[in-house]
């Protein structure tokens, strides 16, 4: 079982596990110390110079600077060199969907983090969401109210959580929940199969999630953070409902 779980992890994983790799520090470093160009692109030395610099062969470097392109710190482009970035979401989407798959993490894990980092999230964004964040999540109310289908819910759903980290204004909830996309979704899309077998389920729902957009408008941080974690007692309530009908037959 090691054996399986050591080759699932990538590359790069391996390698920033590694002693030596106080080398992606020090590329790092490099890159900090480096002016940007006209264009405000900031460009990394080449892998020559780069090499000379550390003291290592051209090889190690090549492979540092794969690592920092999978997590999305670093692009490369052809005949023109390798220029810093912003990081992007498809390493945690690799992580939480691998997790998922070979057990390390559950559904039900997902569903607990998810609902920790909702409640926090509603919170802030009472705090700093402006007039444009709430007037988003009032269309996402909209549309839930006018949807029918499971699957389109469940978009409707993530894209209230998504938004709710977007009106916070901190890029790493945005980045967290746009990483966390896929397994939310298998989150919420199980709670939704289980809400479409009580009648009404879906209205108090879409009721339950209006009361935290008003909390949002009157930028009350508690109200918010008490709306939203009645939208998660909501979904255990109709699911002991549910339960409680197989007990019954």
């Amino acid at each position: 079982m090691m054996r399986l779980q050591q080759a699932a992890l990538p590359a790069y994983h391996r390698l920033m596990t590694e002693e030596a790799d106080d080398l992606l520090a020090r590329i790092i470093e490099i890159a900090m110390r480096t002016r940007a160009d006209a264009t405000g692109r900031i460009r990394l030395p080449t892998e020559r110079e780069l090499s000379e610099i550390l003291g290592v062969q051209r090889p190690t470097v090549r492979e540092r600077l794969t690592v920092l392109e999978t997590l999305g710190f670093v692009q490369r482009r052809q005949g023109s060199g390798t220029y810093l970035a912003l990081p992007n979401s498809q390493f945690l989407q690799f992580y939480f969907e691998v997790g998922l798959k070979l057990g390390f993490v559950s559904i039900d894990q997902m569903q607990k983090a998810m609902e920790m980092i909702g409640l926090e999230m509603v919170s802030n964004a009472a705090i700093h969401a402006d007039s444009a964040d709430i007037d988003l999540l009032e269309q996402v109310v909209e549309k839930l109210k006018n949807i029918d289908s499971i699957n389109e819910f469940v978009d409707g759903q993530f894209e209230f959580h998504a938004g709710l980290a977007r009106a916070c204004h901190n890029p790493v909830l945005s980045l967290l929940i746009d990483g966390m996309a896929r397994v939310i979704r298998t989150v919420l899309l199980n709670r939704m199969r289980v809400l479409s077998m009580v009648r009404g389920a879906f209205d108090r729902n879409v009721d339950a999630h209006s009361s935290v957009l008003q909390a949002l408008r009157d930028h009350e941080p508690e109200m918010a953070r008490i709306s939203l974690q009645e939208c998660y007692a909501l979904w255990r309530r109709e699911a002991s409902k549910i339960s409680m009908l197989h007990l019954a037959e």
